[in-house]
């Protein structure tokens, strides 16, 4: 803890000034110093957490919670709807949601490059589905593990035992 604040005091005390002047001493240089105020948001640029990762400010209202698919519709999400994870198979879990809106937006973001079904694991008064990508074999299912980890996803296995 003392080394990290010792190199943090470092750095503004010593190292900041420094490029800060050298920065006006010599405009010629792509160095740009930025009051946070002065900068703005830019569009193309994707957000590093989904918005589903979002906690409301206190004194917000609450969103309502999107209904279920409906029990009728055998095909609710684009991806195919399980209650079991089939024996002896591995899945690569990228997120678990409450509502269906969240579900074809993770659905959507992760792109058709893999098999991929939605495992329900609520009832009808608290749904909860999984998005899992599978299903494979335990060597397939931890390079795809990988893989969507370098896209920044907090993903793990699940073995359908």
């Amino acid at each position: 803890m003392r080394k990290t604040v010792f190199i943090f005091a470092v750095f503004i005390l010593f190292i900041a000034p420094v490029v800060s002047v050298y920065a006006q001493e010599n405009p010629s240089t792509n160095l740009k110093l930025i009051p946070s105020q002065e900068r703005v948001p830019q569009p193309d640029r994707p957000p590093i957490l989904p918005p589903e990762h979002f906690i409301p400010p206190i004194g917000s209202p609450p969103s309502s919670a999107a209904p279920p698919p409906a029990a009728g519709n055998s095909r609710p999400f684009k991806a195919p709807v399980i209650t079991s994870l089939e024996r002896g198979k591995w899945y690569v879990q990228i997120g678990a949601y409450a509502r269906a809106d969240h579900v074809e937006a993770a659905i959507n973001r992760a792109g058709t490059g893999v098999p991929m079904v939605i495992h329900s694991v609520g009832t009808a008064a608290n749904p909860m589905y999984r998005v899992l990508l599978g299903p494979f074999s335990q060597s397939e299912s931890k390079t795809v593990r990988q893989r969507f980890r370098g896209k920044g996803y907090d993903a793990f296995l699940r073995n359908g035992n």
